[in-house]
């Protein structure tokens, strides 16, 4: 594997600066026997350095194993204060993409990994690498360690997503099972991996539902239904519930996995008052599930009115996100696919259209109208990218799912959690 980037040490890497007097102190030094680039921030809160170096011999369309090292001293830096950025661009020179090499890792000596495999653009020909350090008024960041390596073409990792819709009800729970088992078979028929059915269909039309008058544990007999289908053919499945727990009641998501194995569940943790005022408890957590073919994150109806839990799911890495309901506001679907870079996946039950498959650009590619029952697949490539020109990067395209995440501020946000943003 050749390493198209040359040491720290070589003259190659230059150092500069959006202007000079913004500059930081750059310094070429050796740590543990090794040459690293380091960046001192100078006492000026808005410095900004980094230090970068060209590569050709690029080939668009193949994939490179991108690292970085970098070690903060004095100083606790964020995603948006220490990066490393690929410029790709083509023979005369002109910028394709700007990605951030943005998966992250401490390492055993304490140094910080960026890591990132990813396809060349087509009609790449160099890469421009920029190791940075800003806005901080002191310590400063040393990096070590770059690799810009052809490596084996990554598996393509496809999946054929399932939506549902279920929107007539004859208050008996067996008639809700009946067209449950229609919508799962009709789903295995189209050849899904996963099928998401919509928020408390078991449930729905169905009297005295409340605390202590309905619900049921997981496992249970809604479960073992489910379970039957996602072995008989081998996908999984998302359905919602009334669960009780403890003496608890909450509105759970289940995920069954390929085997009919609970693979998870989610707790709704935001709260409608209406079912608050059922007695229903609400969850604490965000947990993402990994499944075989990546990782997915699930939220449930008034869940996704809060652009909060859509975020935290997808900084935990969830790449799909599905969204059992039953009313929902189409924008809100649209939009939390947009705001992540990533698929959102509504199985809803009233309103227009209310199913649909959203892709990371926020654009309805599979949906279902006003069909007493129905299934619309979608085949998603995981690891296909969605860019747009000038997202960020300037004059390149740029991918919303690692700009959102990498130029974030949490330092900033206080406010969203009641405290005063100052403190």
């Amino acid at each position: 594997m050749t390493n198209l980037m040359p040491s720290p040490g070589a003259a190659d890497w230059k150092s500069g600066s959006p202007h000079e007097a913004l500059a930081p102190e750059f310094h070429r030094d050796v740590r543990d026997g090794e040459p690293v680039l380091r960046i001192q921030a100078t006492g000026a809160p808005n410095a900004y350095g980094k230090w970068t170096c060209k590569a050709a011999g690029v080939r668009g369309g193949m994939s490179y194993a991108i690292e970085a090292d970098y070690l903060a001293t004095g100083v606790d830096a964020g995603a948006a204060d220490v990066y490393a950025l690929l410029t790709w661009s083509d023979a005369a020179d002109a910028p394709i993409t700007r990605d951030y090499v943005d998966q992250t890792s401490v390492l055993e000596d304490g140094w910080v990994g960026l890591r990132r495999t990813m396809r060349a653009p087509e009609g790449a020909a160099f890469v421009e690498v920029e190791l940075a350090f800003r806005w901080s008024a002191g310590g400063s960041v040393a990096w070590r360690r770059p690799v810009v390596a052809e490596t084996a073409q990554p598996r393509t990792r496809k999946v054929r997503v399932a939506t549902t819709l279920i929107n007539k009800f004859t208050g008996d729970r067996a008639d809700n099972l009946a067209d449950m088992g229609a919508v799962l078979e009709e789903a295995g028929a189209r050849r899904a991996d996963i099928v998401c059915l919509s928020e408390g269909v078991y449930e729905q039309g169905v009297g005295g539902r409340g605390y202590g008058r309905f619900g049921e544990p997981i496992p249970g007999a809604f479960t073992d239904f489910l379970a039957s289908y996602a072995r008989k053919h081998r996908y999984y499945v998302i359905a919602s519930l009334f669960e009780t727990e403890g003496g608890v009641l909450y509105n759970t998501a289940v995920l069954i996995d390929r085997d009919g194995g609970i693979a998870g569940k989610y707790r709704k943790t935001h709260l409608p008052l209406f079912e608050a005022e059922m007695g229903v408890t609400p969850g604490s957590e965000y947990p993402v599930f990994d499944t075989d073919f990546g990782r997915i994150g699930i939220m449930i109806c008034w869940d996704s009115y809060f652009p909060e839990v859509a975020r935290l799911l997808a900084l935990q890495g969830a790449e799909l996100l599905f969204v059992p309901t039953q009313g929902n506001a189409r924008i809100q679907s649209l939009a939390r696919a947009a705001d992540n870079g990533i698929h959102v996946v509504v199985a809803g039950m009233w309103e227009e259209k209310p199913s649909r498959i959203v892709d990371p650009q926020g654009q309805v590619i599979a949906e279902l109208s006003e069909e007493a029952r129905g299934v619309a697949v979608a085949e998603i490539d995981l690891d296909r990218r969605y860019y747009k020109y000038w997202l960020s990067v300037g004059d390149a395209d740029g991918e919303a799912r690692s700009l959102f995440r990498r130029e974030r501020r949490p330092d900033t946000y206080g406010g969203l959690l009641g405290r005063d943003p100052r403190e």
